[in-house]
């Protein structure tokens, strides 16, 4: 397995964890939804990264490795990522990109997905990006580990929204399993919010 040098990200290196995930989630099916065409993904999926990664900033950790390749964004359990204007913030965005009617049925699945979502206090996985590079290494299951490690030690279960079905194998083997698949209303794509409990750990004296 690849190993990985995380550390916390500064503000000022926002724009590069933008441009990792942009790369990461270039063929990902529910943006791709949304933005189909390259040039309409590459200016939402900027916009749209660039409010998350502000709000991990506000309202999480967020981790960047050293060599630029992966970045990874965590929401504790006593904090929401998103205030009533964030989630109008992010609407607009999507309508201003992909229109009223498409941003209507994203936030329909979006509220759908995370009526899944664990209603006791849990560590949340926002966003893990491993430019497209790297991907298949085992560098996204070292820029995890630090994270589910503090689940386990905190005790805590931990969620997280998957957009793309093919990484739900890699987030089965992590100790993830799907709690519910909440589809487009074309049936076109899905989300599907994932659970894990915290795993036991040793201790010694």
């Amino acid at each position: 397995m690849s190993t990985v040098r995380l550390r916390h990200a500064l503000r000022a290196e926002l724009p590069t964890i933008v441009d990792i995930w942009v790369d990461a989630f270039t063929d990902d099916p529910y943006f791709r939804w949304i933005a189909p065409d390259d040039d309409r993904w590459h200016a939402f999926g900027r916009d749209w990264l660039t409010l998350i990664a502000e709000l991990t900033f506000e309202h999480g950790h967020t981790f960047i490795g050293e060599r630029a390749d992966v970045a990874v964004a965590w929401s504790p359990p006593d904090l929401e990522l998103m205030t009533p204007d964030d989630l109008d913030r992010a609407r607009g965005i999507i309508a201003a990109h992909a229109g009223e009617a498409r941003a209507d049925e994203s936030f329909a699945t979006i509220e759908d997905a995370y009526a899944h979502f664990l209603q006791t206090p849990h560590w949340t996985l926002q966003y893990l990006g491993v430019r497209s590079t790297d991907q298949g290494t085992g560098l996204g299951t070292a820029a995890v580990a630090p994270g589910l490690a503090r689940c386990d030690d905190d005790g805590m279960p931990c969620s997280l929204m998957s957009s793309n079905v093919r990484n739900v194998p890699f987030y089965e083997r992590l100790g993830f399993t799907v709690a519910a698949e909440a589809w487009t209303p074309d049936g076109v794509t899905a989300l599907r919010p994932m659970h894990r409990a915290a795993r036991a750990t040793t201790t010694t004296d």
